[in-house]
Formats: structure tokens, sequence, C-alpha cells
């Protein structure tokens, strides 16, 4: 396994240590956990924004289906009425 070496403000590690106290964690175990967690989030939050595009995508096609659909009813009913 590798080692890492992190700068950091008092603050913030202070409040890393006592979180790695409450979930009787050592800091190394936290960081990984913690590491993992967010890049795991930023792996979802891809994912959703390629699903959300494809579905905009998807809908814009069917909308254009749709319209083509209602230009072709039109035609027929002009050609049965006319």
């Amino acid at each position: 396994m590798g080692k890492v070496v992190v700068t950091m403000p008092d603050d913030l590690l202070q409040e890393v240590d006592s979180a790695a106290r409450e979930t009787r964690r050592n800091r190394s175990q936290f960081f990984r956990e913690a590491l993992t967690l967010y890049l795991e989030e930023q792996k979802r939050r891809k994912f959703e924004a390629l699903m959300a595009e494809g579905y905009l995508e998807m809908a814009e096609e069917d909308a254009a289906d749709a319209m083509g659909y209602i230009g072709t009813i039109d035609l027929l009913e002009n050609q049965e009425n006319g």
C-alpha cells in the first residue's frame, strides 16, 4: 500500500480525528473510506449526468417522431376529405 502526505488546516484535522475516534477507525482507515465514498459519489454523479443527457436526446427524438406522426395523420385526413 502506498503512502501519501497531506497538508490540511488544523481545525479540519481535528474534525477528522474526532470522526475517526467516533467510528473507531484510525486516521488511515478514515481517509481511505472517506476517499472511497467520495470517488463512488463522483462516479454516480457522472453516470446520472450521462443518463439525463441520454433521456433528453430520447425525448427530443420522441417529440420529432410524434410531430411526424401527427403530420402524417393530417395529410391522410386531408386526402380523405379533399
